[in-house]
């Protein structure tokens, strides 16, 4: 991921004291100098403006009328980032990481209580790129693009990277898209405003009992009695832990996935975390017929995961035969950081996992770990009786994320066979 680079300090300070629904300038990374409006009332969406060419009154007026409708707006004035982009000598862009990182950043900054994957809105060459960029997105990146009166063609120095061949793509856009064609008798406000509105609003909900939770349902085409449980990293549903759930769905397993970027959005407790755990466990192993449960981690999802299990009532811990660790490190934070991204070490609120993971039964336990990696507890674990397994590569496995899947799958089967 292209991560957005660190607004000034005195900007960040300043974002809090921004009145409602007024813009104020601030530092952009590769966007440039970037125009912010908080919204007016409750926040109801996350927006990335970009203008046609130079930013313009019109542009304001916009963004004004997007903030009194519940967005949080970051204008970008395409011209400025168009200008930009050739000096990074990069052989492609990624420009979804420049609108997904800003989004993380101020929706931290003025503590949201969840967490809106950014809306690309635009005008004109704006609008193209809005579209580019979500063709580009992984899965569950951006929550989609809008365009009012799109070009036909997009400046050649943004250059967008291909999507990632690593990352499994569902079929089509992955997220929703509209265009329009500006009326003679609306402004570009009023216009681009009839398209938004009626992506600014709360996530229905689905069922009443996990209903409030960030959760992927991938019920199996041909299910087994097998149901896994797959937190994630901190970048959310998007990565190595959506395509392993992938790959455990068409083996026959059913997988209901956790995105940590929302659920940990606000900080949790571990007895919260464990809470809501059990309420998945109960809520899918009645809905989909499960009888053998495992407990799947990435990173972020890792590190938290062994607090969780321990905290369970016992005859839902007694449903759990696998607990798959990968990327797992010492400290577990249990909010996300804007620093988490950036690489830094855990937070000085972290939880030490070691104390938690003694707990639990050692050979129900599977510690993955890539060669290169430093940060990870997994090495410590060989004469422990939990099954570590070394792989090629960094926190990243080295692409294989397939070969992941049949690790845990391989385990699982083993300690379902051992039940039965």
């Amino acid at each position: 991921m292209t991560f957005f680079r660190k607004f000034a300090v005195v900007s960040l300070l300043s974002v809090l004291s921004i009145s409602m629904a007024h813009a104020a300038t601030l530092p952009g990374g590769r966007y440039g100098d970037v125009t912010f409006t908080k919204p007016a009332g409750p926040m109801r969406g996350f927006v990335v403006l970009f203008s046609d060419k130079s930013w313009t009154p019109a542009d304001t007026q916009t963004a004004d009328a997007l903030a009194k409708n519940g967005a949080m707006v970051v204008g970008v004035d395409t011209a400025r980032y168009a200008a930009k982009l050739p000096s990074l000598k990069e052989t492609c862009h990624n420009l979804v990481g420049d609108a997904e990182s800003v989004s993380h950043q101020l929706e931290r900054e003025v503590q949201s209580s969840r967490y809106f994957a950014p809306i690309l809105t635009g005008t004109g060459q704006g609008g193209v790129l809005a579209m580019k960029i979500l063709a580009q997105a992984p899965d569950n990146t951006v929550a989609g693009a809008l365009a009012l009166n799109p070009d036909p063609r997009l400046d050649a120095r943004f250059n967008l990277c291909p999507p990632d061949p690593t990352i499994t793509h569902a079929k089509g856009l992955p997220g929703f898209f509209d265009k329009t064609t500006q009326p003679a008798s609306a402004s570009q406000a009023d216009a681009l405003l009839a398209l938004a509105a009626p992506h600014l609003k709360a996530e229905q909900i689905r069922d009443e009992d996990v209903s409030d939770l960030p959760l992927i349902e991938l019920p199996a085409a041909r299910p087994t009695n097998l149901l896994a449980i797959v937190i994630s990293g901190d970048g959310g549903w998007r990565d190595l832990d959506k395509t392993i759930a992938e790959s455990l769905q068409q083996d026959g397993v059913s997988v209901v996935g956790i995105d940590a970027l929302r659920y940990f959005w606000s900080a949790k407790t571990p007895e919260q975390t464990s809470h809501d755990l059990a309420r998945v466990i109960q809520a899918y192993s009645a809905r989909w017929h499960s009888e053998h449960v495992a407990l799947i981690g990435y990173s972020f999802g890792a590190d938290v995961m062994p607090f969780a299990y321990n905290r369970l009532p016992d005859s839902v811990r007694a449903k759990v035969s696998l607990v798959s660790l990968m990327g797992f490190a010492p400290d577990a934070d249990f909010q996300i950081r804007v620093t988490g991204w950036l690489g830094m070490p855990a937070s000085r609120d972290a939880l030490k996992v070691q104390p938690e993971l003694a707990k639990l039964p050692p050979s129900i336990v599977q510690c993955i770990y890539g060669a290169a990696e430093t940060d990870t507890l997994c090495p410590t674990l060989t004469q422990t009786g939990i099954e570590v397994v070394k792989t090629t590569g960094d926190h990243h496995f080295g692409g294989d994320y397939t070969l992941l899947a049949r690790h845990i799958l391989a385990s699982w089967q083993k300690q379902v066979a051992a039940r039965t």
